[in-house]
């Protein structure tokens, strides 16, 4: 292996992680409570690279203002009932 594939194959590594980075705190902004007035948040994670100290305080944030299980919106019983039927589920 050359000097040129080893920083190749690290470089590639640094960009897997920025994405699962960006993929995380894309998932955890869905699941916030921030997702509706986030402040530019969702554009900074898509079209920059933070650095580790934005990374943390971005987190942070994101895990400060997650929603309780008891806050998502619960189904009715026809949109229940319309999932089984829609995954092959007699009820």
């Amino acid at each position: 292996m050359s000097l040129d594939d080893f920083f190749d194959g690290v470089e590639a590594d640094q960009h897997a992680r920025q994405e699962q980075l960006k993929d995380y705190a894309l998932r955890l902004l869905e699941t916030s409570t921030m997702r509706d007035d986030d402040e530019g948040l969702e554009d900074e994670i898509i079209q920059t690279q933070p650095t580790p100290e934005r990374w943390r305080e971005i987190f942070q944030r994101l895990q400060l203002n997650q929603l309780r299980c008891i806050d998502f919106p619960g189904w009715t019983k026809t949109e229940f009932n319309q999932s089984y039927k829609n995954h092959g589920i007699d009820n």
